[in-house]
C-alpha cells in the first residue's frame, strides 16, 4: 500500500510538474548574469535615477534591486503555471471527476499535485539566488552597501514570499474553472506585495512622516536598505513560509474535501 502511494505521489508530482520549472530556472539564471552584465553598461543617468528613486547607493545596489524583482517574478509564476496546470485544467477540461474517482482521498490528491510545484518553487528562488550572491560579490566590499551575505538573506526572503503567496493561492483556484481567471488572480496576488514599491517611486510624498511603514513595506529597496540583517531574515522566513503554507494547504484540503467539484 505505501508503495503504491509513493508512486501514485511520483506519477502526479511529474503531471503537475511538467516542464515549467526547468524552463523558468533556465530563463531565471539568463535574466540574473543578463541584469549583472547589462545595468553597469547603461547610461549613468539612468542607474543614478533608480539610486534617488529607491534612496539606494551603488551600482551593486541597483543591480540586486533588479535581480531581487527577477527571482521574486520567476520563483512565484513558477509556480502559479503549475497550479493552474494541476487545479484549474482539470476542471476546465472536465476530467477532476475521473481524476477524483481512484481510491485517493482528495486531501492526498492535493498534497501530490502541489507540494512538488511548491519544492520546485523553492529550488527556482535558491538557485537564482545563489547565482545573483555570485555575480553581485565583484561589487561588494569595503565601502559597499551590499553584500554576498544580505544578497543570499533577500533571495531567500523572496522566495519564502513567492511560496507563501503560491500555497495561498491554491484556495481561489480550486474555485475557478478557467485558466484565464486563474492567471488573472495569480497576477493579483502577486502584484500586490510590489504596490508599496510602486508608491515609493512615483510618489515618494506618500511616505512623508511614515518612514517605518516604507522601510517594512517598500518590498525590495528595503532588502537593500537593510542587508546587513538579511541572512537572519531569511531562514526566518523560510521557516514562517513553511509553516504558514501547512496552515494554507490544510485549509485548501478541507475546502477540497467538503466541497462538490464539478
Amino acid at each position: 500500500m505505501q508503495a503504491s502511494l509513493l508512486r501514485y505521489r511520483s506519477l502526479e508530482a511529474r503531471h503537475a510538474l511538467g516542464w515549467v520549472p526547468l524552463v523558468s530556472l533556465l530563463v531565471g539564471l539568463t535574466v540574473v548574469v543578463l541584469t549583472a552584465v547589462l545595468i553597469p553598461l547603461l547610461p549613468a543617468q539612468v542607474n543614478a535615477f533608480m539610486e534617488r528613486a529607491f534612496l539606494i547607493r551603488g551600482l551593486g545596489a541597483v543591480i540586486l534591486m533588479n535581480e531581487y524583482i527577477g527571482i521574486y517574478l520567476l520563483a512565484y509564476f513558477a509556480g502559479a503555471v503549475g497550479l493552474m496546470r494541476a487545479l484549474v485544467e482539470p476542471r476546465e477540461n472536465r476530467s477532476l471527476e475521473m481524476l477524483l474517482s481512484k481510491p485517493i482521498s482528495r486531501r492526498v490528491f492535493l498534497e501530490a499535485r502541489v507540494g512538488p510545484i511548491l519544492l520546485a518553487s523553492v529550488i527556482v528562488g535558491i538557485a537564482m539566488t545563489l547565482v545573483t550572491a555570485a555575480v553581485v560579490r565583484p561589487f561588494t566590499g569595503e565601502g559597499a552597501s551590499v553584500s554576498v551575505v544580505g544578497a543570499i538573506g533577500a533571495g531567500l526572503v523572496l522566495t519564502a514570499l513567492a511560496v507563501l503567496l503560491l500555497a495561498l493561492l491554491v484556495v481561489p483556484l480550486l474555485l475557478v474553472r478557467d485558466t484565464f481567471q486563474g492567471l488573472l488572480i495569480a497576477f493579483g496576488i502577486w502584484v500586490m506585495p510590489m504596490l508599496p514599491t510602486a508608491v515609493l517611486l512615483y510618489r515618494p510624498d506618500l511616505y512623508e512622516g511614515r518612514e517605518r511603514l516604507r522601510d517594512l513595506l517598500a518590498l525590495g529597496p528595503n532588502l537593500v536598505w537593510f542587508d546587513a540583517s538579511m541572512l537572519h531574515l531569511g531562514l526566518l522566513a523560510l521557516a514562517v513560509a513553511f509553516v504558514a503554507s501547512w496552515g494554507a494547504l490544510a485549509l485548501g484540503a478541507r475546502m477540497f474535501e467538503r466541497a462538490e467539484w464539478r
